[in-house]
């Protein structure tokens, strides 16, 4: 009782103030749990402030076309492909190949969502194969029909699905598209809690200055780094290692004298620095993470007399007097490259040198100086075959032909990877072209 005597005063206040207002309190209460429950249930469909990333990239691109590391933000593809070049399911849950690997009947994952939140469906998918019929056997089913085997085929169904209204089943929908003639300008995309504005530009140079416009906040696989020391203090810079390309020197086996082996052995000879660093070499058009990637072919480490030997070699086989000269096209980004590697071969092998900046491949070039895309599968017949538009070298060899052929219809992944071993070591004896290093690619971000 001693204890209670001090809160009996304080009791009897608040038991008299309740008794005066009890309407007030319990009105006021009930008001405020509905208010509650209303902010509660409200406050996600309140339009909210978004954050918006403006990104820059040098390139020509259409939709069909646009870099994996865009158009996988709006959609996924049935397959995914691994850094190794794996092929996983994605959309797609499992598949069985059939009639002479002919007849890919393709399995959905059930419950997949378009980014509108409705139900992804076989008869949804738009597909564009040439050569390829598609049939939807139920919701959930989807046979492709090949008119011949094609062994990389599961890696073309890694590309980006998209529903016949433009969906995609990542987070991201586009919400506009510009077009600068028959190519991209801009691509703007929204998710629930971020917007991404794509912006692309035809040159290092204009993508440097639309950086220093404030067109975009960040800059992504640049092949050269633009800045100069007094930005260095208001930009963060990121380098990295692409394996996804090669730098090389192309030949034009059509041209009389580059024509000949042992020239382009000495000129591979004669290349003191073809990389930067150890890591970042380049011996063959494979990517060095790939199941099919060879190690073991011949590297032309530098070595100035057997260049000097296959060049008297040459000399003795081909026709021409005087001093060589050859024709060396690059563009403004390699520039620099193209000059030490004139140097090189002047140094070593009194070759004249003459290098030219050019925007587009000459037909009747002699070397070309370029970064080259690795295809994800190790199939690379659109680029040596000799029997294809595509390969600028004008390469024609009957073993690299019939390993190209059996490569890609071939299913098996042990067999096909022996027959890319040998492609890459008979490639790389013939020595159409000069791998010489996987690019450093640059990424600028505003502070």
């Amino acid at each position: 009782m001693i204890f209670a005597r001090p809160l009996r005063k304080p009791f009897w206040i608040l038991k008299s103030f309740f008794s005066k207002h009890q309407r007030l309190i319990i009105l006021g209460s009930l008001i405020g749990a509905l208010l509650f429950m209303a902010i509660k249930n409200l406050l996600p469909l309140i339009p909210q402030m978004k954050k918006t990333t403006k990104i820059g990239l040098v390139g020509q691109y259409t939709l069909n076309s646009l870099p994996a590391s865009i158009s996988q933000q709006i959609s996924r593809g049935l397959t995914k492909i691994t850094d190794e070049g794996e092929v996983l399911p994605d959309l797609a849950e499992s598949w069985d190949i059939l009639e002479d690997e002919t007849l890919y009947k393709v399995r959905l994952k059930k419950g997949s969502l378009w980014s509108d939140n409705t139900i992804v469906k076989a008869q949804d998918l738009s597909f564009s194969f040439p050569d390829v019929t598609v049939t939807v056997i139920d919701d959930y089913t989807l046979n492709f029909k090949l008119k011949e085997s094609y062994a990389p085929f599961l890696t073309l169904l890694s590309r980006p699905v998209f529903s016949s209204t433009n969906l995609g089943t990542n987070q991201f929908m586009v919400k506009s598209i510009k077009y600068s003639g028959v190519y991209l300008k801009s691509i703007s995309m929204t998710s629930f809690k971020e917007n991404l504005y794509y912006r692309f530009y035809p040159s290092n140079e204009a993508a440097w200055l639309g950086f220093r416009l404030g067109e975009v906040d960040s800059l992504q696989n640049l092949l050269i780094n633009p800045l100069s020391s007094n930005w260095e203090n208001k930009v963060n810079l990121e380098a990295k290692i692409n394996q996804n390309q090669y730098l090389g020197l192309i030949f034009n086996l059509n041209d009389n004298q580059l024509g000949n082996k042992s020239l382009r052995q000495a000129l591979a000879y004669a290349l003191e620095q073809k990389s930067p660093t150890e890591e970042s070499r380049a011996l063959t058009p494979i990517n060095p993470n790939s199941w099919a990637y060879n190690s073991k072919v011949k590297p032309y480490n530098f070595n100035p007399s057997q260049a000097k030997e296959l060049f008297a070699k040459f000399a003795q086989e081909a026709t021409f007097s005087g001093q060589l000269e050859i024709n060396l096209d690059t563009s403004q980004s390699f520039l620099s490259l193209a000059e030490s590697i004139a140097a090189s071969w002047e140094k070593v092998l009194n070759i004249k040198t003459n290098v030219k900046i050019v925007n587009s491949i000459n037909p009747d070039f002699q070397a070309l100086l370029v970064a080259q895309e690795i295809p994800q599968d190790p199939d690379q017949h659109a680029l040596w075959h000799s029997t294809q538009a595509t390969n600028i070298t004008h390469y024609s060899d009957l073993k690299i032909d019939k390993l190209l052929e059996d490569g890609r219809k071939t299913s098996d992944q042990n067999q096909r990877k022996e027959i890319y071993q040998d492609f890459q070591r008979f490639l790389l004896e013939d020595l159409p072209a000069i791998f010489l290093s996987h690019p450093t690619t640059y990424t600028i971000t505003r502070k």
